[in-house]
């Protein structure tokens, strides 16, 4: 079949070199990363005297392994420009979402009064591999850089604990393998303070400190970057360029919260905060949020046309003022809702981003893992993202946002990103908020439960089809805020452990089994047993720390916390007594058990978490 194919192309162009000129076809690259444009050049050679390019018409079509590729916006026919300059026609062909990679042809026809010439030019779509994610990596993030923990981790007695330490804490508590913290934020309120501009130099003070007290636990530190975002509400004393958006109801175009991604100044303090990670020692990720335009961006209106297939343009175009295009633009996408243009646009949104986040990684020079924060609806493409297109860019690690999405949307979602890793693979880390009302303020099953819940169902739909898999828990300032619900800090922490559980025991991290027994519902005041069974399945003698955690409401009898080996295969099992003391209205009468298991000694950071909300009548 592939012979047949190219003898129909080869044969096609014999036929076409008798007329009355010829086209030679080249691309500017004979290889092209994901989120690249294919650019194709098609130069008449060979041409009668009489010979007009601007009169001809030139197209070109794009295919691989013998079938016919449509590009964003459902587009299979492109058409070619000629520019006078260069003295040859130009494609330029967008590489679709998630390609398949390898080999691909470019086909181009121009057709010139009576003949027609054809040709063709090969090149290739390549990908990147992302280093993989070690086994059972967790991760526990602080979105505010200067945000103040007071609450201590339960455990540490009386000691008095600065506030960066007790982050490093609550990190040690869950067992998280790193701690990601968001050192890079541009705020300005109420008045501009040039010398806490664009980074709070609160966090530029901690982040050297809390890196060097993660390591002494054995745990990765991550410093992140608030990209093209401004808060505060003196955004008109910003040195930088805003992103325009468009108002419906009157119109017109305004400015949004985003920075422009044409802002250079923004782009440069933004590479220079990166080398300053990058050369500490006590920095091992760096990462990056909202590198994404929203919903604005309608500065790039003309590059966006210039780049993209979009055939439907008024007539006069060329004359239009750049204001004018930018609304006519503006109309199409938010009123109009044409989904052609809709595709196009998030699709050179995102091209557009990894374009800049390899500049970045080029001009910054960083050797260190860099991870971003993706938005989790269709993969963020709505806001300009796409994730594969970040990894081709530079990126070691896509961290997706999997929350702001209500309960009977979320499986919609898994199955739309199982779909797409399916397809290629990523080294993925999947993040569940601490936030009782983006869970749907749910009291049956628990808000901690609900957020487990999504994490395992996440961990059951990527894990066979893409095992370079994470989570994380986000975040702990929100752990103390009311956005927490009825549920104390400890209780979102301890639902954080068991779902780095859940994914440590899916990759078979664990040397042990643990199975327990907790009754579904207990009478107010009313002492019950609690059993833990743990079975060692290593080949080593292995020793066991497991606490029973203190909660509170719980009455505790005898010693909560065992200390004992087990020889390969040896199993044990602990009871424990314990009484709730009264009911919890607020938390529809649920009460939380839980456990926390280690081994080979208390420093490890693979803790083993249990937990189970029960009845109390």
């Amino acid at each position: 079949m592939k012979k047949y194919f190219l003898f129909i192309i080869l044969f096609f162009i014999f036929i076409s070199s008798l007329r009355a000129f010829n086209i030679k076809v080249s691309t500017d690259k004979n290889e092209y990363l994901r989120y690249e444009i294919v650019v194709i050049y098609c130069k008449p050679i060979n041409t009668e005297s009489n010979f007009s390019p601007k009169s001809a018409v030139a197209t070109l079509e794009v295919f691989s392994n013998q079938k016919l590729i449509k590009t964003v916006g459902n587009t299979a026919k492109l058409h070619m420009v000629y520019n006078p300059g260069l003295g040859k026609w130009v494609g330029k062909w967008p590489i679709p979402w998630n390609p398949r990679v390898g080999n691909y042809s470019a086909f181009v026809n121009v057709i010139s009064g009576g003949s027609r010439q054809a040709g063709i030019v090969n090149f290739k779509v390549i990908k990147r591999i992302p280093p993989p994610l070690p086994k059972g990596f967790c991760v526990m993030d602080i979105e505010e850089p200067d945000g103040v923990i007071v609450k201590m981790v339960p455990g540490i007695g009386g000691r008095t604990v600065k506030t960066w330490e007790n982050y490093v804490l609550w990190a040690k508590f869950m067992g998280a393998n790193a701690l990601w913290h968001n050192v890079g934020q541009s705020q300005i309120w109420g008045s501009f303070k040039a010398y806490d501009f664009p980074w709070s130099q609160i966090a530029l003070k901690q982040f050297p400190l809390i890196g060097e007290e993660c390591h002494k636990y054995n745990i990765k530190y991550g410093a992140w970057i608030s990209g093209y975002v401004l808060l505060g509400d003196r955004k008109d004393l910003s040195p930088y360029r805003q992103t325009i958006g468009y108002d419906k109801d009157t119109g017109e175009l305004h400015p949004l919260i985003y920075i422009s991604i044409y802002d250079q100044k923004r782009e440069s303090d933004i590479i220079e905060l990166m080398k300053k990670l990058d050369a500490s020692p006590y920095v091992d990720y760096i990462g990056m949020d909202y590198m994404r335009t929203d919903f604005g961006g309608y500065e790039y209106a003309i590059d966006f046309i210039n780049d993209m297939p979009v055939y439907n343009t008024p007539e006069n175009w060329d004359d239009m003022e750049e204001n004018d295009k930018c609304i006519w633009l503006a109309k199409k996408l938010e009123i109009e809702h044409d989904p052609l243009i809709v595709e196009m646009w998030q699709w050179w949104r995102a091209h557009k981003m990894a374009i800049i986040i390899h500049e970045m990684v080029t001009k910054s020079g960083i050797k260190k893992p860099l991870w971003l924060f993706n938005l989790g609806w269709k993969e963020a493409k709505q806001h300009g993202q796409d994730p594969l297109m970040f990894i081709d860019a530079g990126l070691s690690i896509n961290a997706a946002m999997f929350y702001s999405i209500d309960k009977p949307t979320y499986p919609l979602m898994l199955d739309d990103w199982k779909d797409y890793l399916s397809r290629c693979n990523t080294s993925l880390v999947v993040g569940q908020c601490v936030d009782w009302n983006l869970l749907g303020k749910t009291i049956v099953p628990t808000g901690p439960d609900e957020h487990v819940l999504r994490q395992k169902m996440a961990v059951d739909a990527f894990l066979p089809i893409n095992p370079s898999l994470g989570l994380f828990w986000h975040d702990l300032t929100r752990a103390f805020k009311p956005v927490r619900g009825p549920y104390s800090a400890i209780e979102w922490a301890i639902a954080g452990g068991t779902a780095f559980t859940y994914l440590r025991e899916k990759q078979d991290y664990f040397p042990f089994k643990v199975n327990w027994d907790v009754p579904d519902k207990v009478a107010e005041n009313e002492i019950f047993t609690v059993d833990v069974t743990v079975t060692n399945t290593s080949k080593n003698i292995t020793d066991f720390y497991l606490k029973l955690l203190k909660l509170t409401n719980l009455e505790m009898f005898g010693d909560i916390t065992q200390k004992f080996s087990l020889a390969p295969s040896e199993q044990r099992t602990l009871t424990f007594q314990i009484r709730v003391m009264k009911k919890d209205r607020k938390k529809g009468s649920m009460q939380m058990v839980a456990f926390l298991l280690q081994y080979d000694g208390a420093d490890t950071q693979q803790r083993y978490f249990a937990h189970k909300y029960i009845k109390v009548e």
